[in-house]
């Protein structure tokens, strides 16, 4: 116990080393630095089309694309020039001393007539000895959604950083705009040889989206005042809550016992002037033992509604025994 203190300085460190390289890519390999960081209710604002934008001709509709960054006038990275580069074989984009990391297609690709690639999906790999250590879903400029009941294609876009920072945003373009609907920011181990995910957002209906950071931050961030849900809408919602898909009233539920917890919490600690429980502490312990499950690797609806309904399934099933738990303390 004596060299404790060194412990957390030392652990520091080590991870500092673990990231602390520089990544030399060429600008055609390195993606796009808009999606580094994204605002998403301001891009989501700045490109929702006007209710008359359909009536508009082609040169009032370009200054309505002028104030979206997503408009492919706008972006200054072009996918489909990749796809020139990569879809023979894979590119090693960087050749370092430990690894390399390249990039490569899988084999359903969209080709036009005359045989250009406008769509496929891309990944970024980290390889040592030729030997694939890990991957990731980087790209694609074309996503068909032929399952859909309305007319919407979908894109995935991405930046890698000289610092091995790389991020990716997963667009849906419909007759109502462009929607970016899920960010995610990795790191690239080089011990490890690993893409740690650092942090997640997700973009749902009703102006809710989530932000996860790992390993133990889960937020719920809404641009509407949360909802109080009356005894039998909880009731029904509890009953027919299925975890492989999600529903609106979802965050109602958990809204609500996140706020009932926070009571409890808040009435132990006037109660015990000598223990005080931290609401933060213990949300953070909860998030952690949920955000356990496997991410979704894409922004579809099929990939991460499933997750998020599980994340809140799991933290409303853990607020509910500490609110019992919390109860029993104070009827002693």
């Amino acid at each position: 116990m004596k060299y404790s203190h060194y412990l957390v300085p030392l652990c520091l460190l080590f991870s500092s080393y673990c990231y602390s390289q520089h990544y030399q890519i060429e600008d055609k390999y390195r993606g796009d630095p808009l999606f580094r960081k994204i605002d998403m209710n301001k891009l989501e604002k700045d490109c929702t089309y006007p209710p008359n934008y359909w009536q508009l001709n082609e040169s009032e509709r370009k200054e309505i694309y002028k104030f979206c960054p997503f408009s492919k006038n706008n972006l200054k990275f072009d996918l489909k020039e990749l796809y020139k580069f990569i879809y023979k074989e894979p590119v090693i984009i960087y050749n370092g001393q430990d690894f390399q990391l390249t990039l490569s297609m899988s084999e359903n690709n969209n080709i036009e007539s005359d045989s250009t690639i406008f769509g496929g999906d891309i990944f970024l790999s980290i390889v040592k000895d030729n030997i694939v250590k890990d991957r990731i879903y980087l790209a694609n400029n074309h996503i068909s959604f032929p399952d859909y009941d309305f007319l919407a294609v979908g894109y995935q876009h991405y930046f890698i950083s000289q610092e091995g920072e790389v991020n990716t945003l997963y667009l849906i373009e419909d007759e109502e705009g462009i929607s970016p609907m899920f960010w995610k920011h990795y790191k690239i181990d080089n011990q490890k040889m690993k893409f740690v995910l650092q942090d997640m957002l997700v973009n749902v209906t009703d102006g809710v989206q989530y932000q996860i950071i790992y390993s133990n931050q889960f937020n719920i961030i809404s641009n509407k005042p949360v909802k109080k849900i009356d005894s039998q809408e909880l009731k029904a919602c509890e009953e027919e809550y299925d975890k492989e898909e999600y529903y609106r009233c979802y965050v109602d539920v958990y809204n609500h016992y996140n706020n009932r917890l926070k009571q409890k919490i808040n009435l132990l600690n006037k109660s015990n002037n000598t223990i005080k429980k931290s609401y933060l502490k213990l949300q953070q312990k909860m998030a952690s033992s949920c955000l356990e499950f496997p991410p979704p690797v894409s922004g579809d609806r099929d990939e991460t509604d499933p997750y998020l309904s599980k994340v809140m399934f799991c933290l409303i099933q853990n607020y509910k025994q500490e609110i019992t738990d919390i109860e029993k303390q104070l009827a002693h």
